[in-house]
């Protein structure tokens, strides 16, 4: 047995064997090593994906309201919901009249669950469309406001004209290798200043 086991003249059925399990183990761990560095880079983008949009969505729309008055967007014909909102910007303060200038162009932001997005759209006041953008990757409805006792509650007018706070609660969303998400959350109480 001696004699097989250790050849001077070429390798052992025994030798290749070790050396065959051995490379294989290699390139198990290889393989184990790229495959996990690839789904952490696809985690690590799809994590940087949706905390962008959910970033990019906060800024507009804080923005967009900060430029707003209060009873603009509480007012029933402009459909204030946790879903919807419209109003028009504040341009500036006339000094002949003592009242607020609002802008001719409506902004409006329009929750679309079916498809995950929000809508932002300006329009005339005709309500012909100028120009849309889409937000994507918005998970619930975004728009709230604080009632009489500071606790938070889906938009409505009448709560928004006493708190003249907008809460904007965006919480995204978006799908990786198999059965995951990546999620990402911001929450913003903004004060609407122009009254």
């Amino acid at each position: 047995m001696k004699k097989y086991l250790f050849s001077s003249y070429g390798f052992t059925i025994v030798e290749v064997f070790c050396s065959a399990i051995v490379i294989s183990f290699i390139i198990g761990v290889l393989f184990y090593a790229l495959s996990s560095g690839e789904y952490s880079r696809s985690a690590s983008a799809a994590k940087i994906d949706v905390q962008s949009e959910v970033r990019r969505s906060m800024d507009w729309i804080a923005r967009d309201v900060r430029q707003a008055v209060s009873w603009d967007i509480a007012d029933a014909s402009n459909s204030p919901s946790d879903t919807h909102i419209k109003f028009r910007r504040v341009e500036g303060w006339n000094t002949t009249s003592e009242l607020i200038r609002l802008s001719n162009n409506y902004t409006e932001y329009t929750y679309d669950a079916s498809n995950h997005t929000v809508m932002r759209r300006l329009s005339d006041a005709s309500n012909n469309t100028i120009q849309t953008w889409t937000l994507n990757n918005v998970q619930q409805a975004p728009f709230y406001t604080l009632n009489g006792t500071g606790d938070v509650v889906p938009l409505n007018g009448g709560d928004l004209l006493t708190s003249r706070k907008l809460v904007v609660h965006i919480q995204g969303s978006k799908p990786i290798k198999g059965s995951l998400n990546a999620t990402s959350e911001l929450i913003e109480e903004v004060k609407i200043r122009n009254e």
